[in-house]
């Protein structure tokens, strides 16, 4: 149960209460607070203690977001930040720097569109990972990470990939397919993510850095609460 209200804590901090063995502390992409402990834990102790902790880790996230500062309200898509302007139809003007789109609904349906078409396109170069796919391939607003592959080949790709810059795109679409061979994050799996992608070290790198700009997108933030 959530009780942050009713907690003597800083604002942004939510607590909840259940039975654990020891507390536990997380900083949120957007700098806020979450702390899971027992019920008669101390929480403002606990967090005076980690001030120290806790601000080096705000330092870190708010490093990894500086490409998106000030950005917040624009719509980042293929790595570039664009301008959304009402519209009678979807375009995508690189020129002006804007996105045009009718409703936000409709925003995320095309987007979905177009990230699933980049998909297929690119699974077919790579006809070794996927040549035993029996499954489907779904676009989704998932929360925590940028795909999954089930173990009966259905391909779920998270819509914030289309946010990526195209080198990072391929990535994931590597990584994914990779699943379709190797079902773990084995030495196996990452030898065959390698010899398709040299640079994944960096790329997984890259992927935490955009992953923090995204949470802090409000632009995002209401395609991820939008049906």
């Amino acid at each position: 149960m959530s009780r942050g209200a009713k907690e003597s804590v800083p604002d942004g901090t939510t607590v909840v209460r259940k039975a654990v063995r020891s507390a536990r502390l997380q900083v949120r992409p957007d700098g806020t607070l979450r702390v899971v402990a027992p019920p008669s834990f101390d929480i403002g102790g606990f967090l005076q203690r980690n001030a120290a902790w806790i601000e080096k880790r705000r330092e870190e996230l708010n490093r990894l977001a500086a490409e998106g500062c000030g950005k917040e309200d624009l719509l980042l898509l293929h790595g570039r930040f664009y301008r959304p302007v009402p519209g009678a139809r979807f375009a995508i003007d690189e020129a002006r720097g804007t996105v045009t789109c009718p409703s936000v609904p409709a925003l995320r349906k095309n987007l979905s569109r177009m990230l699933k078409e980049e998909v297929l396109d690119r699974l077919e170069t790579y006809p070794d990972l996927n040549s035993r796919r029996p499954g489907r391939i779904a676009v989704k607003m998932q929360k925590t990470r940028w795909g999954s592959c089930s173990t009966l080949g259905n391909l779920n790709i998270n819509l914030r990939v289309i946010a990526l810059p195209e080198s990072l795109r391929e990535y994931v679409v590597v990584h994914e397919a990779a699943h379709f061979r190797e079902q773990n994050h084995s030495k196996r799996f990452w030898r065959l993510v390698g010899d398709r992608y040299p640079g994944y070290r960096a790329a997984e790198a890259e992927l935490r850095r955009y992953w923090i700009i995204l949470e802090r997108n409000r632009v995002w933030r209401t395609l991820q609460d939008t049906r």
